[in-house]
């Protein structure tokens, strides 16, 4: 299990701007819990490398409480976890409409497969997008790169355990989310004629 430590979320990465792992097609408003604690958050397949964790903001509205986050493959074992803090970065997503708040982590490749995504919500003082509340305001979620939601996930109490319901609702509890790197074109070019020049240079030396 990878701890995370705050740091700048843009680095290192080979991404030129954040890529989350969901983002919506507006500027959302989200809600405060009226009961709690929980831990809330969503399930979702994964072909992408983990480079941070974040939490919902409500854009122009500071985070007030930490969020511990984490990531659990489907065997319930924890992967990667941290802590997201009023100091740290709020970054807009890649559809520059929402921001969320992150805290970075050395990028972890996790194997292909599903995993369950949530954050803490101890002091219900910061909001969160709540099954249903995308679509109360015309809004939908989109998958990132590499990243197809599955359904939304959470468990009574504020420590950070495996969760164990779900209403099996593709409307998720969007608290917590994640960065992926996903290379730039650019970057792919470069790999790409690198590995063309290295099979060249053995070819050289085969035939010589």
């Amino acid at each position: 299990m990878q701890a995370l430590a705050h740091a700048n979320p843009f680095a290192p990465t080979l991404q030129a701007a954040p890529i989350f792992g969901q983002f919506f097609n507006g500027a959302a408003t989200g809600l405060q819990l009226d009961h709690g604690p929980f831990t809330l958050g969503w399930s979702f397949d994964l072909t992408a490398a983990i480079t941070g964790l974040a939490v919902f903001h409500d854009n122009g509205v500071g985070l007030l409480e930490n969020h511990t986050v984490g990531i659990w493959n489907a065997a319930g074992a924890l992967q990667v976890t941290g802590t997201v803090i009023p100091a740290d970065p709020c970054v807009l997503d890649q559809g520059g409409l929402q921001e969320w708040c992150t805290v970075a982590v050395r990028p972890i490749t996790l194997p292909v497969g599903t995993y369950t995504i949530l954050a803490t919500w101890n002091n219900l003082l910061d909001p969160l997008i709540f099954p249903g509340t995308l679509a109360a305001q015309g809004l939908a979620n989109l998958n990132g790169p590499n990243v197809v939601l599955i359904q939304n996930e959470f468990v009574a109490g504020g420590g950070l355990n495996d969760p164990t319901n779900s209403t099996g609702d593709a409307m998720s509890y969007f608290g917590p989310n994640f960065l992926t790197a996903v290379p730039e074109p650019g970057t792919l070019v470069l790999l790409v004629s690198g590995l063309l020049g290295a099979v060249g240079v053995m070819r050289r030396k085969f035939n010589a």
